[in-house]
């Protein structure tokens, strides 16, 4: 999937200045939700773990540059969190089976 873009109400404040445009990637791996997990103490703290894995999935908001820390996020207005998190429920939404075979021949799982 590709990244996705968008624009904040609020914004976020850079070297004095409100930015307003976004960029979020995809999650890479299961590695980020694991240290969004660890970060958040626990998936039992919701609000915390979707906030710190916002925090890896911004590439930039305007003029700054990820990577982004949770008191960046924290310091986002609820509107403009709202409009992340939609961002972010489209970009981390599965919709393959996990049932249906690869999309490559040449795609195994590793083990040790």
């Amino acid at each position: 999937m590709a990244n996705q873009t968008g624009t904040l109400k609020d914004g976020l404040l850079f070297k004095q200045q409100p930015q307003f445009e976004f960029e979020m990637r995809p999650i890479m791996t299961t590695g980020e939700l694991f240290d969004a997990e660890i970060e958040a103490e626990g998936v039992e703290h919701q609000l915390t773990f979707n906030g710190a894995l916002m925090a890896r999935q911004l590439v930039r908001v305007g003029e700054c540059p990820g990577p982004f820390s949770l008191a960046q996020i924290r310091a986002l207005s609820p509107r403009d969190w709202q409009i992340l998190r939609a961002a972010q429920a489209t970009l981390n939404s599965v919709t393959d089976d996990p049932n249906e075979p690869s999309d490559s021949e040449n795609t195994a799982t590793l083990s040790r």
